[in-house]
């Protein structure tokens, strides 16, 4: 289980990550590196796509309370979609790398 300090400093790294996102939106290419090396902590951490919609659902909550008046219906649809955009990345490459690593694993043990 994560302290306090570590769980703000992953929520921290999260809006980061979404931030940078919104910011690239339209030139996701410039993401490649940073995709790759939060991909490979996360299989590192064991995170799994189920775990997607659980973060989403809080970080959505958390920019509601913070945006206020400004989290309006549609406000929150845009961010809901590039959450959700943002995640598929995530997993689809997250996936590849389990593969990978499944398919060493096996060569190791024939």
């Amino acid at each position: 289980m994560k302290s306090p300090e570590e769980g703000r400093k992953q929520a921290a790294k999260l809006a980061a990550s979404v931030y940078a996102y919104a910011s690239h939106i339209d030139e996701l290419e410039k993401l490649g590196n940073a995709v790759e090396q939060i991909a490979h902590a996360h299989v590192n951490t064991r995170v799994i796509a189920e775990q997607y919609p659980v973060i989403g659902e809080c970080l959505l909550a958390a920019m509601k309370d913070i945006l206020g008046d400004a989290a309006t219906p549609e406000v929150m649809e845009a961010w809901t979609e590039a959450y959700n955009s943002l995640a598929d990345i995530f997993i689809t490459r997250e996936k590849e790398i389990y593969r990978q690593q499944d398919k060493k694993m096996q060569a190791k043990l024939k």
